[in-house]
């Protein structure tokens, strides 16, 4: 899941607060407001620092990383069947199962 909409929605109350800033100068209907600083060009109006820190106006990276420790460790013995004409070198012999009480267990054959 990606965290980075979540984070900008967090950043709904600036915009809010920067939508009254503008209406008191300018008196801009929202959609203007919108308008202006996501989808036409900004007013020269030297608050810069301010609309970058509206949501979707840049990207804010973040990673989530998560790591995965094995309790039971397990193996995985295969099967070679004999092959006319081919040595198999003594690897088809079946080996038990080392956890026969496990919830995976791989087919036998």
């Amino acid at each position: 899941m990606n965290n980075c909409f979540f984070q900008q929605l967090f950043k709904v109350p600036v915009l809010i607060q920067h939508y009254t800033e503008h209406q008191q100068k300018y008196q801009l209907d929202f959609v203007d407001f919108l308008t202006m600083h996501y989808w036409g060009h900004d007013l020269d109006d030297d608050d810069d620092d301010r609309d970058m820190q509206l949501p979707f106006k840049q990207v804010d990276y973040g990673a989530a990383h998560t790591i995965y420790i094995p309790v039971k460790s397990f193996s995985l013995n295969c099967f070679v069947p004999d092959i006319p004409g081919c040595k198999a070198n003594g690897r088809n012999k079946l080996y038990p199962d080392p956890n026969p009480g496990e919830l995976f267990r791989p087919p036998m054959a």
